[in-house]
């Protein structure tokens, strides 16, 4: 007796991220059904927050007279993951990341601005940052646009709640609720989870990770990351990729915009302390956003304090700042909203993340931390600026300001986190992998819900790396979905 379904395609796609949507845009131009369906009210999930995506000898690269080849690219991959991520995974999206760039721009309408780097300070970054006008917003607004133009049905405010598989564990379609809690039941010849990971999960945060801080972590990503894709891929027969516990943090103030310059004072190179009130790292690491939220989420506390004093202030305002926040605060912008911004932030009663003092030592009862142990701090620090030369940490000398014309301002920053990143094991198909390393039959994942790009942290000298897998990975399913189809082997 065959199952009942309110409706069957050839495939639906669960996620409208960008691997979703670039995922369902080509299985209607390969000439297959396709639903998809996202549980919040509109599309987009993290891949809305993005700037740009990385790719490899792509001819917006070479009109620019930019040489990034695929070779670099794959060697920087294993590289930085010590050779945990997966050879043919990595492989097929280095060869493919160019073409995800002429299919975003001549068939969906993107328009390309810029190819850049992250940090212009940051050692062995690539210049892979494909920023497309209005960011990876506009581009997923053009891709859903598209999705519908070609006859995908995009069902928003429908959670998926069940993978469905027959009495051989091939997949027959899932189950879904809809906005008004109704249950609908799909039918597909292949699934594909693109659900953006569980940076919106402290419990599967505090699972699958090692710092313990599920419920600190300040998520500036999709709300309804929560892993729902994950465990229903792990409930039909999927497994973990060993990079489950893959996170993209960075030093955020909470409650803070993006936009902030108090915010992206935080991050700079300048005098850190924890919250005892000592110095702990070169603060160069700021350079490299990732690898700070990394140190950061360490931690007492899951955060650290920034040490400005008043001849800091006036250098950011004139000369600019050392590292931006992407295109949100650029590299070497002029700081200009921070003198107001700064002391509206410590003025304000009701937010203790900002703190003033007249003196280090007021500053330090301020923060809550030893005021001569500040001081004493503080002394030393002073006393590498003087000499030019950092005796405790090697911090490059440019970026050694002193702390000394007060009043002082101390930003406290906490580990923000903006996704997650492969989870579940997929081969260089995007087909889900059993226990025993064999595809789950038409069960497929994509984008941050799919590990093997990754080791254990986001590649940093490849920016823009986890949406340029996403838009790739999610075509290529498509396309090996409907070769696989049209083979009559799903």
């Amino acid at each position: 007796m065959s199952e009942e379904f309110d409706a069957t395609y050839d495939i639906v796609v669960v996620g409208a991220g960008a691997s979703g949507l670039s995922c369902a845009v080509q299985a209607a131009k390969d000439g297959l059904t396709c639903a998809i369906i996202e549980k919040e009210p509109q599309t987009g999930g993290s891949s809305a927050f993005a700037e740009g995506h990385a790719a490899f000898e792509s001819d917006e690269q070479i009109k620019r007279g930019i040489n990034v080849t695929k070779e670099q690219a794959f060697n920087t991959y294993l590289d930085y993951s010590h050779w945990r991520a997966d050879p043919p995974l990595v492989s097929r999206f280095v060869e493919n990341a160019a073409t995800t760039i002429v299919k975003m721009r001549d068939e969906v309408g993107a328009v390309y601005e810029d190819v850049t780097v992250t940090a212009l300070d940051q050692p062995g970054e690539l210049t892979t940052w494909h920023l497309p006008e209005g960011e990876v917003a506009r581009l997923i607004e053009l891709l859903e646009a598209d999705a519908r133009r070609r006859g995908v049905d995009v069902f928003l405010s429908t959670a998926a709640t069940r993978i469905l598989t027959d009495d051989t564990g091939t997949v027959t379609g899932l189950v879904a609720k809809d906005a008004d809690g109704q249950e609908v039941r799909l039918g597909a010849k292949a699934v594909v989870i693109g659900t953006g990971g569980f940076a919106a999960n402290p419990e599967m945060l505090d699972k699958y990770t090692k710092y313990g801080i599920g419920d600190k972590m300040i998520n500036v990503g999709g709300q309804g990351n929560t892993g729902d894709g994950i465990n229903m891929v792990l409930a039909a027969g999927g497994t973990e990729h060993n990079s489950i516990g893959t996170l993209l943090l960075f030093p955020l103030m909470r409650d803070k915009t993006i936009t902030s310059h108090t915010n992206c004072t935080g991050m700079q190179p300048y005098f850190w302390v924890n919250t005892e009130g000592r110095r702990f790292t070169d603060e160069v690491v700021g350079m490299s956003f990732g690898n700070a939220g990394d140190v950061v989420a360490t931690l007492p506390g899951a955060c650290y304090w920034c040490i400005i004093d008043q001849a800091t202030i006036r250098h950011l305002v004139e000369d600019g700042n050392e590292i931006g926040l992407g295109i949100y605060v650029r590299n070497n912008e002029k700081m200009v909203n921070l003198p107001t911004e700064i002391e509206a932030d410590a003025a304000d009663e009701s937010r203790t993340n900002v703190v003033k003092g007249e003196t280090i030592e007021e500053l330090g009862r301020n923060m809550g931390v030893d005021p001569a142990v500040l001081r004493a701090e503080v002394d030393a620090y002073n006393q590498l600026c003087a000499a030019g030369v950092d005796t405790k940490f090697h911090k490059p000398s440019k970026f050694l300001f002193s702390v000394a014309e007060g009043p002082f301002f101390a930003i406290k920053m906490e580990t923000g986190i903006m996704i997650s990143m492969g989870a579940l094991k997929i081969d260089e198909h995007m087909r889900c992998l059993d226990a025993d390393g064999q595809p789950v039959p038409g069960l497929y994942s994509v984008g941050c819900d799919a590990g093997g790009l990754f080791g254990e942290s986001y590649a940093l000298p490849i920016p823009g790396s986890a949406n340029g897998f996403a838009l790739t990975s999610g075509w290529l399913a498509a396309d090996d979905i409907a070769e696989a189809i049209h083979a009559g082997a799903l």
